[in-house]
């Protein structure tokens, strides 16, 4: 029942982030509080939030409409494939925070991306890993 449940936490995180999207698309799209007026391309502002709410939306309905079966539910308990989940989610976050800010430098010195932009960047990756930092004391707290 844990992963059914963690299944559902995921489809209401990502149905969430979507409307967010949504809202930001319909505020640009239609100007509301001049939000539009803060982008010097706001055009394809509506067109990214549009294509991310569009994306969002589709995947976290799917992940909510979708009934494990139990040898899914068997596979998702069994204690090797959390350890290896584990392991590729630490490699990716690894080297997640290892290309963001290349990417960003890269970006920034061919003028590809404003002081802003980096600044968007170097925050995001603050972010994930104060909430790295969070899951790992939950989960020591809760062994």
């Amino acid at each position: 029942m844990a992963t059914a449940t963690k299944s559902r936490t995921t489809s209401v995180v990502t149905l969430s982030i979507g409307f967010l999207c949504l809202l930001v698309t319909v505020a640009l799209g239609l100007n509301i509080g001049a939000a539009a007026d803060m982008f010097p391309t706001a055009g394809k502002a509506v067109w990214g939030f549009g294509g991310c709410t569009v994306a969002l939306l589709i995947c976290g309905i799917a992940s909510w409409l979708h009934k494990p079966t139990s040898s899914e539910l068997v596979s998702e308990a069994d204690e090797r494939n959390i350890a290896i989940r584990s392991q590729a989610a630490e490699k990716a976050f690894t080297l997640l925070s290892v290309l963001v800010p290349i990417g960003a430098l890269a970006l920034f010195v061919s003028d590809q991306l404003s002081v802003a932009g980096v600044l968007i960047m170097i925050g995001l990756e603050v972010v994930a890993f104060l909430g790295y930092l969070l899951w790992i004391a939950k989960i020591q707290r809760s062994m």
